[in-house]
């Protein structure tokens, strides 16, 4: 596999994050959370939603189909976050807490994805310069 390939599939990763947690968090009720944390939240949101259709497209470019990509990390983190969603019976600051620590493990793990895309988009620029 080359360093195109690689980036092809990070952009893959990239667009699968995407697309999962703006339908996850779609109509996702987070009353719970005080408003520093819905705040941040949102704005992850906006970005994540932002740059969905741009991914879509960077992909096309490298003629990769995005198709119904999903990310298995992403899915096991969304499925925890709904656990904690449907808890009943729990104190609001230990759900709050719960529900931060997923989402934090959420939005780490789509930066790295980030970084690893500038990472290899750096490697492929210095190979087409050599």
């Amino acid at each position: 596999m080359d360093k195109d390939e690689l980036l092809g599939k990070e952009l893959s990763n990239l667009y699968a994050i995407s697309k999962q947690v703006n339908h996850f968090f779609n109509g996702s009720k987070i009353g719970f959370l005080n408003e520093r944390r819905k705040t941040m939240l949102e704005e992850y949101l906006k970005l994540s939603c932002k740059y969905e259709n741009d991914i879509a497209e960077s992909l096309r470019h490298i003629n990769v189909n995005p198709g119904n990509t999903t990310d298995s990390i992403v899915q096991e983190i969304t499925e925890n976050l709904q656990e904690i969603l449907s808890e009943s019976g729990i104190k609001k600051d230990s759900k709050q807490l719960s529900y931060m620590m997923s989402l934090n493990r959420l939005i780490s793990y789509h930066v790295a994805n980030i970084e690893n895309i500038g990472f290899l988009l750096n490697e492929v620029e210095l190979k087409n310069a050599s």
